[in-house]
């Protein structure tokens, strides 16, 4: 029999009968939320109307801990919202805020949830849990791939005295054992520990977010403790185009965790901007290229790594960063506290790792090793002219709304010829 032409069956194809596309359940009310997301689904929608979702927090028991030596430990801790299944969609509206008030230490909790995501929504009002080994954040995400993008995570605080006992706050986004998240173009604000933190065996894309303490608390319960983005363990992170600032520390790449950054603006920070950190056991792996670190109270970018490279590793690198006014508070002068008081602070290079074309100006140094020396101004200037012109309008936070010119750095060294 003869063969029907390519483009005939092509067409039949097309206007064969379809699985009709599953209806959106409309909720308005947290009651209805709960209840929506009560059991595991599959391929649901929940779009949100605008208002306030006032979460009642369950008590339950986290199986592992995610910032332990030894996870296999039982924590206590408490759940707002979990969602599980596959294909899930919680989305906002976009006739006003839909703001969910967790009441909780895991906020919303997306658990075996596979290909799930959230879209404008606001979550706030975390509970710091009791424990100090509860993972808490607004979003936590394991076993669970989950896409998370114009989200407004703010103000997640906790009671004050829980905080201070436990050190720990609620961070605004954690990725946990198996997940793999892409989190793009949200504002993580005013959390009270790190913006964003990936633990073992946890990966995430992290692109155009606005990530700010805004208080840059210290042992206080407040905004800004923690790392504005932290990568531990055995996790792993491309970071791209982000505006991080008036946190405690910057981006960490600590233990066995493997980062990519780049095309970054880290300011405002209390301690460092950037640190790669062994423990005294790991093997971290990082590329910084062409971030900008601009007003630390300890050092711009710190290395260290004992361990040497593996056959076939790929290596580290350290190119094309601007670092400027870092060393600035006398406080982190001694390199026990923190690193050695200069703007890149080599504690530990292992043998193939590379370091060239990175700009400093303005630092101060304080430091009983030598430090690199700041360039001249005109140098500083034509590098900072280069990399403007490559990204001043890049556009991060919900919508893209906050772009980098508006960035502290930017406003810090202005120049007509942007």
């Amino acid at each position: 029999m003869r063969a029907l032409p390519v483009a005939i069956v092509l067409l039949a194809a097309a206007l064969a009968p379809r699985e009709p596309a599953r209806d959106p359940l409309h909720v308005s009310t947290a009651a209805e939320l709960e209840e929506a997301l009560a059991r595991p689904r599959l391929d649901a929608v929940i779009q949100l109307a605008p208002g306030v979702y006032e979460l009642t927090a369950q008590a339950s028991i986290d199986s592992s801990c995610g910032n332990c030596a030894n996870p296999d430990t039982l924590v206590p801790i408490t759940v707002g919202l979990t969602v599980s299944g596959r294909n899930v969609r919680i989305e906002g509206p976009t006739n006003g805020p839909a703001v969910i008030v967790t009441h909780a230490g895991y906020g919303i909790y997306f658990k075996d949830c596979i290909d799930c995501e959230i879209e404008y929504v606001t979550v706030t009002g975390g509970e710091r849990d009791t424990s100090g080994a509860a993972t808490d954040a607004a979003i936590v995400a394991t076993r669970s791939s989950v896409y998370i993008a114009n989200c407004d995570i703010r103000d997640n605080i906790g009671d004050a005295n829980v905080v201070g006992k436990n050190t720990v706050g609620i961070m605004g986004i954690c990725a946990r054992e198996g997940a793999d998240l892409v989190i793009e173009q949200c504002e993580i604000l005013r959390n009270s520990w790190d913006g964003i933190a990936l633990y073992r065996d946890a990966r995430a894309t992290i692109t155009n977010n606005l990530i700010d303490g805004i208080d840059a608390a210290g042992v206080e319960a407040g905004g800004g403790r923690g790392v504005a983005i932290g990568v531990t363990w055995n996790g792993s992170a491309t970071i791209e185009r982000n505006l991080l600032r008036s946190y405690w520390k910057g981006i960490g790449v600590f233990v066995d965790a493997d980062v990519v950054a780049e095309g970054n603006i880290v300011e405002n920070m209390r301690t460092w901007g950037i640190n790669i950190w062994d423990a005294d056991r790991g093997r971290p792996r990082a590329s910084i290229v062409r971030n900008v670190v601009y007003d630390c109270g300890a050092c711009g970018i710190a290395v260290t790594r004992k361990a040497p490279y593996a056959k076939g590793e790929a290596k580290g690198r350290v190119y094309d960063n601007i670092v400027v006014h870092t060393g600035q508070n006398a406080k982190y002068d001694s390199p026990d506290v923190y690193c050695y008081q200069c703007p890149l602070a080599l504690h530990a290079v292992p043998e193939g790792f590379s370091i060239r074309s990175n700009t400093f100006y303005d630092n101060r140094r304080a430091s009983p090793e030598p430090c690199q020396e700041d360039m001249p101004s005109e140098r500083f200037w034509r590098e900072r002219r280069g990399w403007t012109r490559t990204y001043r309008n890049t556009g991060v936070g919900i919508d893209g709304r906050v772009k980098f010119h508006q960035s502290a750095y930017l406003i810090a060294y202005p120049r007509w010829w942007n």
